[in-house]
């Protein structure tokens, strides 16, 4: 991002072309998207876009920082208070399932993320893995967990969660997944 805004005026000029970016890349991909409709949708001018963004790119670049930071700290507030690492994952899994299926517009653009930004895609999961790895390191020397490599671990639990999100609730969009039970 080229520029972040300084007063309460700026930050609503940004929060609406983002918002738009999202509705327009969510239901017409990001390649389909242009900068045009995405500014129309937002009611400003084209030129407070490139104010903000050089080009498209930079704007998905702060997209997926945004969707990786919210859903982190869904997870995150999800799992508060619990101390068991089961448990931990257990209601982690749900908290997912929830966020993507309340958020499932955010998911697509994460998902247009991997064909058109490989390195950003890479960052968001990495980001995710590095916490998650840490804390599973943690399960594993208090006993709670098999020993594994954590970081492995962390790709294979978000592997599985990922892929029954993308079957039970983004493919049939089904709140209420067998993948529950």
């Amino acid at each position: 991002m080229r520029y972040t805004p300084k007063t309460k005026k700026g930050e609503d000029s940004l929060n609406k072309i983002i918002n738009a970016a999202i509705t327009v890349i969510a239901e017409k991909g990001f390649n389909n998207a242009s900068i045009d409709e995405i500014t129309s949708k937002a009611g400003v001018s084209h030129g407070l876009f490139y104010f903000y963004f050089r080009n498209k790119d930079e704007l998905l670049a702060e997209l997926i920082r945004r969707i990786n930071r919210d859903m982190r700290h869904y997870l995150t507030l999800s799992t508060a208070g619990l101390n068991n690492r089961v448990l931990i994952e257990k209601k982690g899994f749900e908290a997912f399932f929830d966020w993507i299926y309340y958020n499932q517009y955010l998911y697509k653009i994460l998902i247009e993320a991997e064909s058109n930004n490989l390195e950003l895609y890479k960052w968001h999961y990495i980001k995710l893995s590095e916490r998650y790895s840490q804390k599973l390191l943690e399960a594993m020397n208090k006993g709670e967990i098999a020993r594994y490599n954590p970081e492995v671990l962390s790709f294979v639990l978000m592997g599985i969660a990922d892929f029954i999100a993308k079957r039970y609730i983004l493919w049939t969009n089904s709140k209420n997944s067998r993948a529950r039970h």
